[in-house]
């Protein structure tokens, strides 16, 4: 990653893996099967990045800031679903 852009290598190593729907230089949208096992496993207690590293996700690579605002913004999604549901 240059400047929190990835490098094209980068970004055809990133379309490859299954936790990934798409990339840009400066955005990775991941699947939703990829979405639903990471929220699975950090409720369950798992490190968010061991999750993303199995996934071929290192860190390293991606940025831990990324990991970091993935699960902040999923938890939240999250949180949200379960108000719908109970004012429904």
């Amino acid at each position: 990653m240059i400047d929190g852009k990835f490098t094209a290598k980068e970004r055809a190593y990133l379309s490859s893996l299954p936790a990934v729907k798409s990339v840009s230089a400066s955005h990775i949208r991941y699947s939703d099967c990829f979405r639903v096992e990471v929220m699975c496993r950090y409720n369950a207690g798992e490190s968010p990045s061991a999750i993303f590293r199995e996934a071929g996700l290192d860190p390293k690579l991606i940025g831990y800031k990324r990991v970091e605002r993935c699960i902040a913004r999923w938890k939240q999604q999250e949180r949200d679903e379960r108000r719908k549901r109970k004012g429904a």
